[in-house]
């Protein structure tokens, strides 16, 4: 029994430390594109895009889910320049994470002004129609997401929201211009360096026995309410 006990727990130490040495690998990865520009520009010649517009990401029907379809390259070239646009909006393309063999995933939002986008945005029917699909605000199809879904487009969202509202130095008033991965922004007049900040928030749930109080806005989908929430100021604890 002592001898089996022992064979399972190396076992069970075996696989933990190979998750976590897996883990760790991926973040050393993901943190090498980031700081390194002429990694992440190799990595995205192999990279998966996950495809916005206006901050909403572009979703599949799938019964009964929404699947999320990722595009090569090659794949997004070819449908950038069949609607007449330049492929140098992929450079608007930010850096969302990786899989375990170090497959980078990256967002672009084709529905946004950036200031390395030369043309217009595209037209949103037009994309629809031949990406088969449709561009859905992320808080109507929460529920019809898995959870891994749901946590990349979150980031993507965000991330993009980001870049879209810190195009100018605060100091100086000129363009910023981001890194590759997307990681930061940086003035070139100055050198300040932006990095996308973090808004602490607090999420409570009031109970009463086997209640609990919930809330809803008109804009919610049917059927989803959420715990009380709220943003901290600086300082508060």
């Amino acid at each position: 029994m002592a001898i089996y006990c022992g064979i399972a727990y190396r076992r069970k130490s075996f696989w933990c430390y190979r998750l976590l040495s897996t883990y760790v690998t991926k973040m050393r990865y993901l943190f090498e594109l980031k700081e390194d520009d002429d990694a992440c520009k190799k990595a995205l010649q192999t990279g998966a895009f996950y495809l916005f517009h206006n901050l909403s990401p572009m979703l599949q029907k799938s019964e009964p889910q929404y699947l999320v379809p990722k595009y090569s390259l090659l794949e997004l070239e070819r449908l950038l320049g069949k609607l007449g646009q330049n492929t140098q909006r992929i450079e608007d393309s930010v850096l969302i994470g990786c899989s375990e063999q170090h497959d980078a995933w990256f967002a672009l939002d084709i529905g946004l002004n950036h200031s390395s986008s030369i043309n217009a945005s595209l037209q949103k029917p037009e994309m629809e129609t031949e990406l088969r699909g449709s561009f859905m605000d992320l808080r109507k199809a929460f529920l019809q997401l898995n959870a891994k879904d749901v946590s990349l487009l979150s980031t993507a969202q965000a991330l993009l929201r980001w870049h879209d509202a810190h195009q100018f130095c605060s100091r100086s008033g000129q363009p910023t211009k981001k890194n590759v991965a997307g990681s930061k922004r940086i003035c070139p007049a100055n050198n300040i360096i932006y990095y996308p900040q973090m808004a602490p928030v607090v999420i409570t749930l009031v109970s009463d026995g086997p209640r609990c109080l919930l809330a809803r806005q008109s804009s919610f989908p049917k059927g989803v309410y959420s715990a009380l929430a709220g943003f901290c100021d600086i300082g508060l604890s």
